[in-house]
């Protein structure tokens, strides 16, 4: 048998990492949104592609599409977005718009054109299906997209440019291949990010480092209880700090799949954690289980201790047969040690 003061916590150990690093990374995103510019964050490699949600964007052109859908709220539009990769539809109210070209004056036409003007935004993508299979974007819908791409004055401009420059330079290039190089895609559409979207966002890191506060603090909680155990142990019985396969070699009871033994006057359970109870310490234990949605996933022992506090200890996970093999150490320790064994599995 091997010491280990993570002995049971490698799970929660690795979840604790998990959100640790997910903290860092969320107060790095918020640290960069306060401090870093869109065109910064977008030159860092923060640009928009097929797979992105949250991301930044180079916005060339907008035109105001006709497209009509129950998803439109009153005062939005659908757009068709050229950017410095393709083109994307673009869903908008005026204000969003005046955010999106960091301006308070919209042109009157429907084409707007910046090229020239070098404007970075924050930009969010809506997938064709969200969670749980959602469509955020219907069979309909998606095609008024294409029909919108056929007719879209932008579109015709490029590939007019595409046109020109094959004749012009008497290129052999593929003209497919051309277009493929800003095309459009209609799989998904952008928003511009509003204050509900910045705040949830807060709340989401907000929630993340709280969690991430509670998982570290658990692990330290068990690492400490493990450490202390041990040292239980080595006071007990000095013998066993040197040389702990012992407790194996000379076990009066072991169930190695259980992993519960009894050493002298001490059982010990090294499945879930590192527990040390002494016989002569309780009178009483009660077997007990923890059931989740509707199903067990392990199983408890609860110590009526004569002297301390009562104490639950969880002993194994939920395996084939366990519920025999806690039965089996139940069973010695009433009839080999005399203490009273309840079971409690309703």
């Amino acid at each position: 048998m091997r010491k280990s003061y993570l002995r049971g916590t490698w799970l929660k150990l690795f979840f604790a990492i998990l959100f640790v690093l997910m903290s860092i990374g969320g107060i790095q995103s918020l640290y960069d949104d306060r401090t870093k510019s869109p065109e910064v964050q977008y030159k860092e490699g923060k640009q928009f592609q097929k797979s992105s949600g949250y991301t930044f964007i180079k916005v060339e052109a907008l035109e105001e599409l006709d497209i009509t859908d129950d998803s439109l709220k009153d005062n939005q539009k659908f757009y068709m977005l050229q950017h410095e990769h393709g083109f994307v539809m673009l869903k908008a109210s005026k204000e969003d718009v005046k955010k999106l070209i960091q301006s308070n004056d919209i042109p009157n036409e429907k084409l707007i054109d910046l090229k020239d003007k070098d404007i970075y935004s924050p930009v969010d993508a809506i997938f064709e299906r969200g969670s749980k299979g959602r469509k955020n974007i219907s069979p309909e819908l998606k095609e008024k997209f294409k029909n919108a791409a056929e007719h879209s004055s932008l579109i015709r401009a490029r590939v007019s440019d595409i046109v020109n420059e094959i004749v012009i330079k008497k290129s052999v290039d593929d003209y497919s291949s051309k277009l493929r190089e800003k095309p459009f895609t209609s799989q998904f559409y952008l928003t511009v990010p509003g204050k509900g979207y910045y705040i949830m966002t807060y709340v989401v890191e907000v929630v993340i480092l709280i969690i991430t506060f509670f998982s570290v603090k658990s692990v330290i909680k068990n690492i400490r209880k493990n450490k202390a155990e041990y040292e239980e142990l080595f006071i007990k019985y000095p013998e066993t700090e040197r040389d702990l396969d012992i407790l194996v070699r000379e076990a009066k009871y072991i169930n190695k799949k259980l992993k519960a033994l009894i050493y002298k006057d001490a059982l010990i359970l090294y499945g879930k954690g590192f527990n040390f109870q002494l016989l002569s310490g309780f009178s009483k234990v009660t077997f007990g289980r923890e059931i989740r949605k509707g199903r067990v996933v392990s199983y408890i022992a609860h110590f009526h201790n004569n002297f301390e506090t009562d104490e639950k200890v969880k002993i194994c996970s939920n395996y084939k047969n366990s519920r025999e093999d806690i039965d089996e150490l139940g069973k010695t320790l009433k009839q080999t040690f005399g203490k009273t064994v309840r079971y409690n599995y309703w």
